[in-house]
Order: structure tokens, then C-alpha cells, then sequence
């Protein structure tokens, strides 16, 4: 006598293809978790290098002057308007963004020193003197902090190919609200 052939029934395939429907969704889950926290590890690299960087920028707009005329365009901590500087997403190249004839604004095929595209303003730095240490010419350094917020503007769409214009592609200015900010200080030598 011959067992029997046993089968999986209807029932038994639908909860099987149902418990693994769900356990690939738990795991797209985690694995978008995972890939969030890996960009804002990213981030938080690339602001660690924002130091440098800043200081790269403010001695790039102290040369020509002295440490009292950097002081002069730097505001006290709590004025309305700090200093404000713009950096791309890798942190490497860093441009002041306010004023008069803004370095960042500078056509994006300058030979001698490119703006930034709009687009690619990703971290939004705001320098100011710090109260505490407020700038005496004797003291022989000037005391900052940075608050960096980010991600400061975000793409609307494909870049313009051969843009020229630091404003030629589509981007938005993300709110104050939804960005992440941290704040550094460091001193300025003559």
C-alpha cells in the first residue's frame, strides 16, 4: 500500500506568501533606516571639515586687510545679521554668500575663484563674534562661532547642462524648521 501524496493546501501557500510579503517589507524598512542614518553620518563628516574650511574662507576675506578689518565685517553674536557663508555637500569648498559682489554668486566657470550653484548650497553657515570673547587689536586673535544648518537648499530639478549663472538650476531653501545645525568655535590669528 502506497502513503498517501501530501500537498500544501491553498490556505497553507497564502500564509506562507503573506508572512514573506511582510517580512520583506520589515526589511526595505531597516534597510531605508539604515540608509538615512548612513547620509547623516555623511553629513556629519563633511561638517567636521566645514572648520577648516570657514577659516580657509574667512582668511581668504581677512587677506589684503588685518585682523581688525576682518573684525569689522564679522557682527557680534546676536546681531540680526551674521556673516553668512555657504558650503557644498562634501564641505570643501566654502564661499560668502552675503554682501556686496558675493563670492558664491561669481559665474560657476570663474577661472580665478567659481561661485557655488544654488543647487549645490547645501550647508548654510552664519559667523559671528563671540560676546565672551569679544575683539580687543591687542588680544591678537578674534573669537567665532559658526552655526551650521543643513541641508540648506535642495535640487527642484535636473541640473542646466553648462550652467554658467550660479542661480541658472532649479532649487528651493529648505526651512529653517526642517534643518539639522550644529555650532563650532575657533579663534582667527593675525
Amino acid at each position: 500500500m502506497k502513503p498517501a501524496a501530501r500537498g500544501f493546501t491553498l490556505v497553507e501557500v497564502v500564509v506562507a506568501i503573506g508572512i514573506l510579503a511582510l517580512m520583506l517589507i520589515a526589511g526595505l524598512g531597516l534597510l531605508a533606516v539604515s540608509a538615512r542614518s548612513g547620509g547623516d553620518g555623511f553629513d556629519a563628516d563633511a561638517t567636521v571639515r566645514l572648520g577648516e574650511n570657514v577659516q580657509g574662507e574667512l582668511e581668504r576675506l581677512k587677506h589684503g586687510a588685518d585682523l581688525a578689518g576682518l573684525a569689522a565685517i564679522i557682527p557680534p553674536s546676536g546681531a540680526a545679521t551674521p556673516l553668512r557663508l555657504v558650503a557644498t555637500r562634501d564641505g570643501r569648498r566654502v564661499l560668502r554668500c552675503d554682501g556686496a559682489a558675493p563670492a558664491a554668486d561669481r559665474a560657476l566657470d570663474d577661472p580665478a575663484q567659481p561661485g557655488i550653484a544654488v543647487r549645490d548650497r547645501y550647508y548654510l553657515l552664519e559667523v559671528e563674534q563671540q560676546l565672551d570673547l569679544p575683539y580687543v587689536p591687542d588680544a591678537g586673535f578674534l573669537a567665532v562661532s559658526v552655526r551650521v544648518t543643513w541641508p540648506y537648499q535642495v535640487p527642484t530639478g535636473p541640473a542646466v547642462p553648462d550652467a554658467t549663472a550660479a542661480d541658472a538650476s532649479p532649487a528651493r531653501e529648505v526651512p529653517e524648521n526642517e534643518r539639522r545645525a550644529t555650532v563650532f568655535h575657533f579663534a582667527l590669528r593675525p
